[in-house]
């Protein structure tokens, strides 16, 4: 079965509590621990995590791997269940649980980042939205209904285009505009636009080579295991341009070659692919550039979740300016007779 990247029933975990859930089953599976039981531990968890644990244990017993048991709990989802899938076929999950307990821990402590920093560009902004009206209620233009209608109405239409353009992308590949094919325009300016675009091409074919790796270093023969790695790439578009490698394969060019051809990939990447599939270790290689790569990644998610705050704060410090120049405050009133 596939479980890579399919539409699930269940919410994702929090961040926090995905980065604990598989900070103790890197610890279990590193101790030696047979999986089953590692789950039966895991059922002790409290809340969500415990009750999806307690799910995949039951199709653990009826002898599911370990992917689609977690899948099916809404225990793993997503790239999280492809990457458990190209470890169940040599059953080598503990390095797989480590790089997702580093990703998670690093997506839950820049989300407490850039939630502490917006805190303050947050509290400016509502209070220039109740402040900036004072004015005209004050000299009466201005009734005590319509006041709250400007102010609480414009907060309201603030967190509809924040709701809206965070939806979006679920909208358009899951939801009602998914008959229009807006995903896809969605997926062509995710990967267009500057210094961001190049950011979703990074970790797109980071993702693809570590899930490649990890099946090769199972023993996977490399045309079974690359329709899979296929599999985690989120962005069509770029699934699109990985897939000529396995054309040229079959044509008999080196992996290394094939996948110099495939835009967007790091020079970086295919120079040391091409030195470990020489050297006959490929898999080694791959997955090291890919902790290489995850190491560079983790940098740029830090340095945006730094400047998320900034540019908050700066675009409300340019509304709020546009609102008094518009109204005119800082212009003197030109007399009558001139």
């Amino acid at each position: 079965m596939t479980t890579s990247l399919k539409k699930s029933r269940y919410k994702p975990l929090p961040a926090q509590a995905s980065a604990q859930l598989y900070v103790q089953l890197a610890r279990l599976e590193s101790s030696g621990i047979p999986i089953e039981n590692a789950m039966q531990m895991l059922v002790q968890a409290e809340g969500e995590t415990g009750k999806r644990a307690r799910v995949a244990l039951n199709y653990l017993k009826r002898g599911k791997p370990l992917s689609e048991a977690g899948a099916k709990s809404g225990l793993f989802m997503g790239l999280d269940a492809a990457l458990i899938e190209a470890a169940d076929a040599g059953g080598i999950y503990a390095s797989v649980f480590r790089q997702l307990a580093q990703f998670y821990e690093e997506k839950a402590r820049n989300l407490r980042r850039i939630k502490s920093r917006l805190f303050l560009p947050l509290t400016v902004l509502l209070l220039a939205v109740f402040i900036q009206p004072v004015p005209t209620l004050i000299l009466g233009k201005m009734t005590i209904l319509s006041y709250l209608f400007e102010t609480v109405g414009l907060i309201i239409q603030f967190a509809l285009i924040v709701f809206v353009v965070w939806r979006l992308p679920y909208w358009a590949r899951h939801g009602f505009l998914k008959p229009f094919g807006i995903s896809l325009l969605l997926d062509k300016v995710a990967i267009s636009i500057p210094y961001f675009g190049g950011w979703v091409v990074r970790r797109n074919i980071q993702n693809f080579l570590q899930s490649l790796g990890l099946m090769l270093q199972a023993g996977l023969p490399i045309f079974e295991a690359l329709p899979k790695a296929y599999e985690v790439v989120e962005n069509p578009i770029l699934r699109r341009r990985l897939q000529k490698i396995i054309i040229l394969l079959k044509k008999g060019e080196p992996f290394a070659a094939a996948l110099s051809q495939v835009e967007g990939v790091n020079p970086a990447a295919i120079q040391l692919i091409s030195t470990g599939e020489h050297a006959g270790s490929l898999a080694e290689m791959m997955l090291h550039y890919v902790k290489f790569e995850s190491e560079e990644i983790s940098l740029h998610n830090e340095a945006l979740a730094d400047w998320i705050p900034r540019l908050v704060y700066a675009l409300i410090v340019v509304w709020i300016a546009y609102g008094i120049l518009s109204a005119g405050a800082l212009m003197s009133p030109v007399p009558d007779d001139l």
